[in-house]
């Protein structure tokens, strides 16, 4: 199986990112603008925690908490829980089900890669499945 690393060199290594004081507003208009479920916090160049739809619809919209008054550093999910580029696919899925979490950025030396998730996880394992699957016809078949 393959590893984090894999992932990362297919969809590289970009993370969106907001900082600590940033309003809540302005870190989902980004994640509704480039479609995603989650941005990194940071704060002086480190990763303070992460911001997920989630975490917006439990500690803003239910509290009744004005988006473009709350700064994100008092929402954010922290500390943030990581993966290394050497982690396995199905490590990372366990890691997920346990921290109830479908975001995870990948961290090597102090040094942040990208992130991942659980849909970059599932359509690798899919299309490794789809390729096993193919492998197996072609042998059963003799034409390998």
């Amino acid at each position: 199986m393959s590893t984090v690393a894999a992932i990362l060199d297919r969809k590289g290594g970009m993370v969106l990112s907001v900082g600590v004081n940033d309003t809540v507003y302005s870190a989902i208009s980004l994640m509704a603008e480039v479609n995603i479920g989650a941005v990194l916090v940071q704060q002086d160049d480190a990763i303070a925690g992460i911001f997920t739809e989630r975490d917006y619809l439990k500690k803003v919209a239910l509290k009744s908490r004005s988006s473009k008054e709350t700064q994100v550093g008092d929402v954010m999910s922290s500390p943030v829980i990581s993966a290394e580029p050497g982690d396995s696919i199905q490590q990372c899925m366990e890691t997920m089900t346990t921290c109830h979490c479908r975001h995870l950025p990948v961290v090597e030396n102090g040094k942040l890669l990208g992130i991942v998730s659980i849909g970059d996880l599932v359509k690798r394992i899919l299309g490794e499945k789809e390729t096993e699957i193919e492998q197996l016809n072609q042998y059963i078949t003799g034409s390998y």
